[in-house]
């Protein structure tokens, strides 16, 4: 593995034909940094202006979140940039949020978690509930005893979560509903008919893209926040960047090569 972003695109990425190469990002850690407030998460003006470049010059780029599809839709901004939230079970089409039909059953069950979580979170100063509508994340991020909030809100997750299932994240963990989408899933849609495929991501919820990618012999970029990044992220990837500096640092470099190459 590398910390160096131009070294990245010379270790095999994007490979041939620029057009055939699909280029999939996670969004907070990633494109935005990490902020207290899960609310205030923004793409930095040199990110979305790298990416404006990439979907002119790749063949496909894609955001993949666990945010819901209307919060990328607000936040990216970038034409031609396709965003798929919630695991996959959400996407924009044509500027309008397509849910997957598999979730519908399960409506229900978030509604009765929603309302036991409401009070769970509200014994915990700090901590929040976040409604995604069709998915639930409890944040202890601010939580005035982190370690306490974290024992306590984890089993009360588990405890409401009934048939839904339950994905951990970082000073995080979300209830959707239990059908197969995840991150992994979500890259192995967008590559299919691509040559060449990367993925950049940061989290726990970000190894399935990068075992995807491994299998399409693609690039996972790791993106390293110090202490907060845990060590299975580092040791997925092809390639491990620093922070969202690094990323766009990467972007960049990769950008260049591409346009050169077809200049």
């Amino acid at each position: 593995m590398t910390t160096e972003a131009t070294e990245a695109t010379g270790s095999g990425w994007p490979v041939g034909d620029p057009s055939t190469a699909c280029l999939v990002l996670d969004f907070d850690g990633v494109l935005a940094p990490i902020v207290e407030d899960p609310a205030t998460s923004a793409m930095p003006d040199a990110t979305r202006e790298v990416l404006h470049r990439l979907a002119g010059l790749v063949g496909r780029v894609a955001i993949v979140s666990g945010r819901p599809a209307s919060f990328l839709a607000e936040r990216v901004g970038v034409v031609g940039a396709e965003l798929v939230g919630l695991y996959g079970l959400e996407r924009v089409v044509d500027g309008e949020v397509v849910p997957d039909d598999r979730v519908e059953p399960f409506l229900d069950d978030l509604d009765a978690a929603r309302g036991a979580l409401a009070g769970a979170v509200a014994e915990w100063p700090g901590a929040e509930l976040e409604d995604k509508g069709r998915a639930l994340a409890v944040h202890w991020r601010r939580a005035t005893d982190r370690e306490g909030a974290a024992r306590a809100l984890g089993e009360a997750v588990r405890a409401a979560s009934g048939e839904l299932a339950v994905e951990d994240g970082k000073m995080v963990v979300e209830l959707r509903p239990p059908v197969q989408a995840d991150k992994g899933t979500a890259v192995a849609a967008l590559a299919d008919g691509y040559a060449d495929v990367a993925y950049a991501g940061d989290d726990l919820g970000d190894l399935p893209a990068f075992a995807e990618v491994a299998r399409r012999g693609g690039l996972a970029v790791a993106v390293d926040h110090g202490e907060e990044t845990d060590d299975r992220v580092r040791e997925a990837g092809t390639i491990v960047v620093d922070g969202t500096d690094g990323v766009i640092a990467w972007l960049e470099a990769v950008a260049d090569r591409v346009q050169g190459r077809s200049a």
